[in-house]
């Protein structure tokens, strides 16, 4: 998995954060939040669902990096795709967060206003970074004090996410699947038909995010986009 990045360091007072970019145009992705729903909707074309995975792994990895994909000025897939006229205030940028940073969501509106050109970098990673779905232990999620859950929150029109290692690559594989088998799904006779994954904030019921966050990310992959 391979994709160009730049990385960008940003000070505030006494701490310097570094933040890695996609250094092309994130423009086959869409995300979004309806006022009251309970999923997080993200679309993506071929090449961001695999550029969404390699970034996945990264923050898996990335300790000490906020992995930002800015997506906001978007406009969405084009096309007999159901979706709805998503007003600006509601499109999302997506950040991806390793636990151990100790990030607080509050700060990156600060943090991202000043990223500056950045320098280009190249994140080469294996694809075996992603264990197997089926040796991935779902029963583990249900044992007394299991943390490694992803965990939404909002700030500054950005969906959150912040996980462990664990988190990243089991929920990684499902990303993974997604950019590998969805261009060969066809959607059958039913116009409905989509091929998507979901991840929860905390694991399956436990309900919103904090501060009305939903507590759901619906990723669906745009069969019929063409990004402009």
């Amino acid at each position: 998995m391979r994709l160009r990045t730049k990385i960008h360091r940003v000070r505030l007072g006494r701490d310097e954060y570094r933040v890695i970019t996609p250094a092309r145009q994130t423009a086959g992705a869409f995300l979004y939040a309806s006022p009251g729903s309970w999923f997080t909707e993200l679309h993506v074309d071929r090449q961001c669902a695999e550029d969404l995975a390699t970034l996945w792994a990264l923050a898996a990895r990335s300790k000490r990096s906020l992995i930002h994909l800015p997506l906001r000025a978007n406009t969405g897939p084009t096309g007999p795709t159901g979706l709805p006229d998503v007003p600006a205030e509601d499109r999302l940028d997506l950040l991806l967060v390793h636990h151990s940073l100790g990030f607080p969501p509050s700060r990156w509106k600060e943090v991202r206003a000043r990223l500056g050109a950045g320098i280009p970098h190249t994140v080469d990673l294996p694809a075996t970074d992603f264990p197997p779905e089926e040796a991935i232990d779902y029963e583990r999620h249900n044992f007394t004090g299991w943390r490694d859950h992803l965990r939404f929150a909002g700030a500054a029109h950005t969906l959150v996410v912040t996980g462990s290692p664990t988190a990243f690559r089991w929920t990684g594989s499902l990303l993974h699947g997604l950019s590998r088998e969805a261009p060969g799904w066809r959607p059958g006779w039913r116009p409905d038909a989509h091929y998507c994954v979901t991840l929860t904030h905390g694991g399956w019921g436990s309900g919103r995010a904090a501060k009305g966050v939903p507590g759901g990310l619906h990723l669906t992959y745009a069969h019929r986009w063409r990004a402009q």
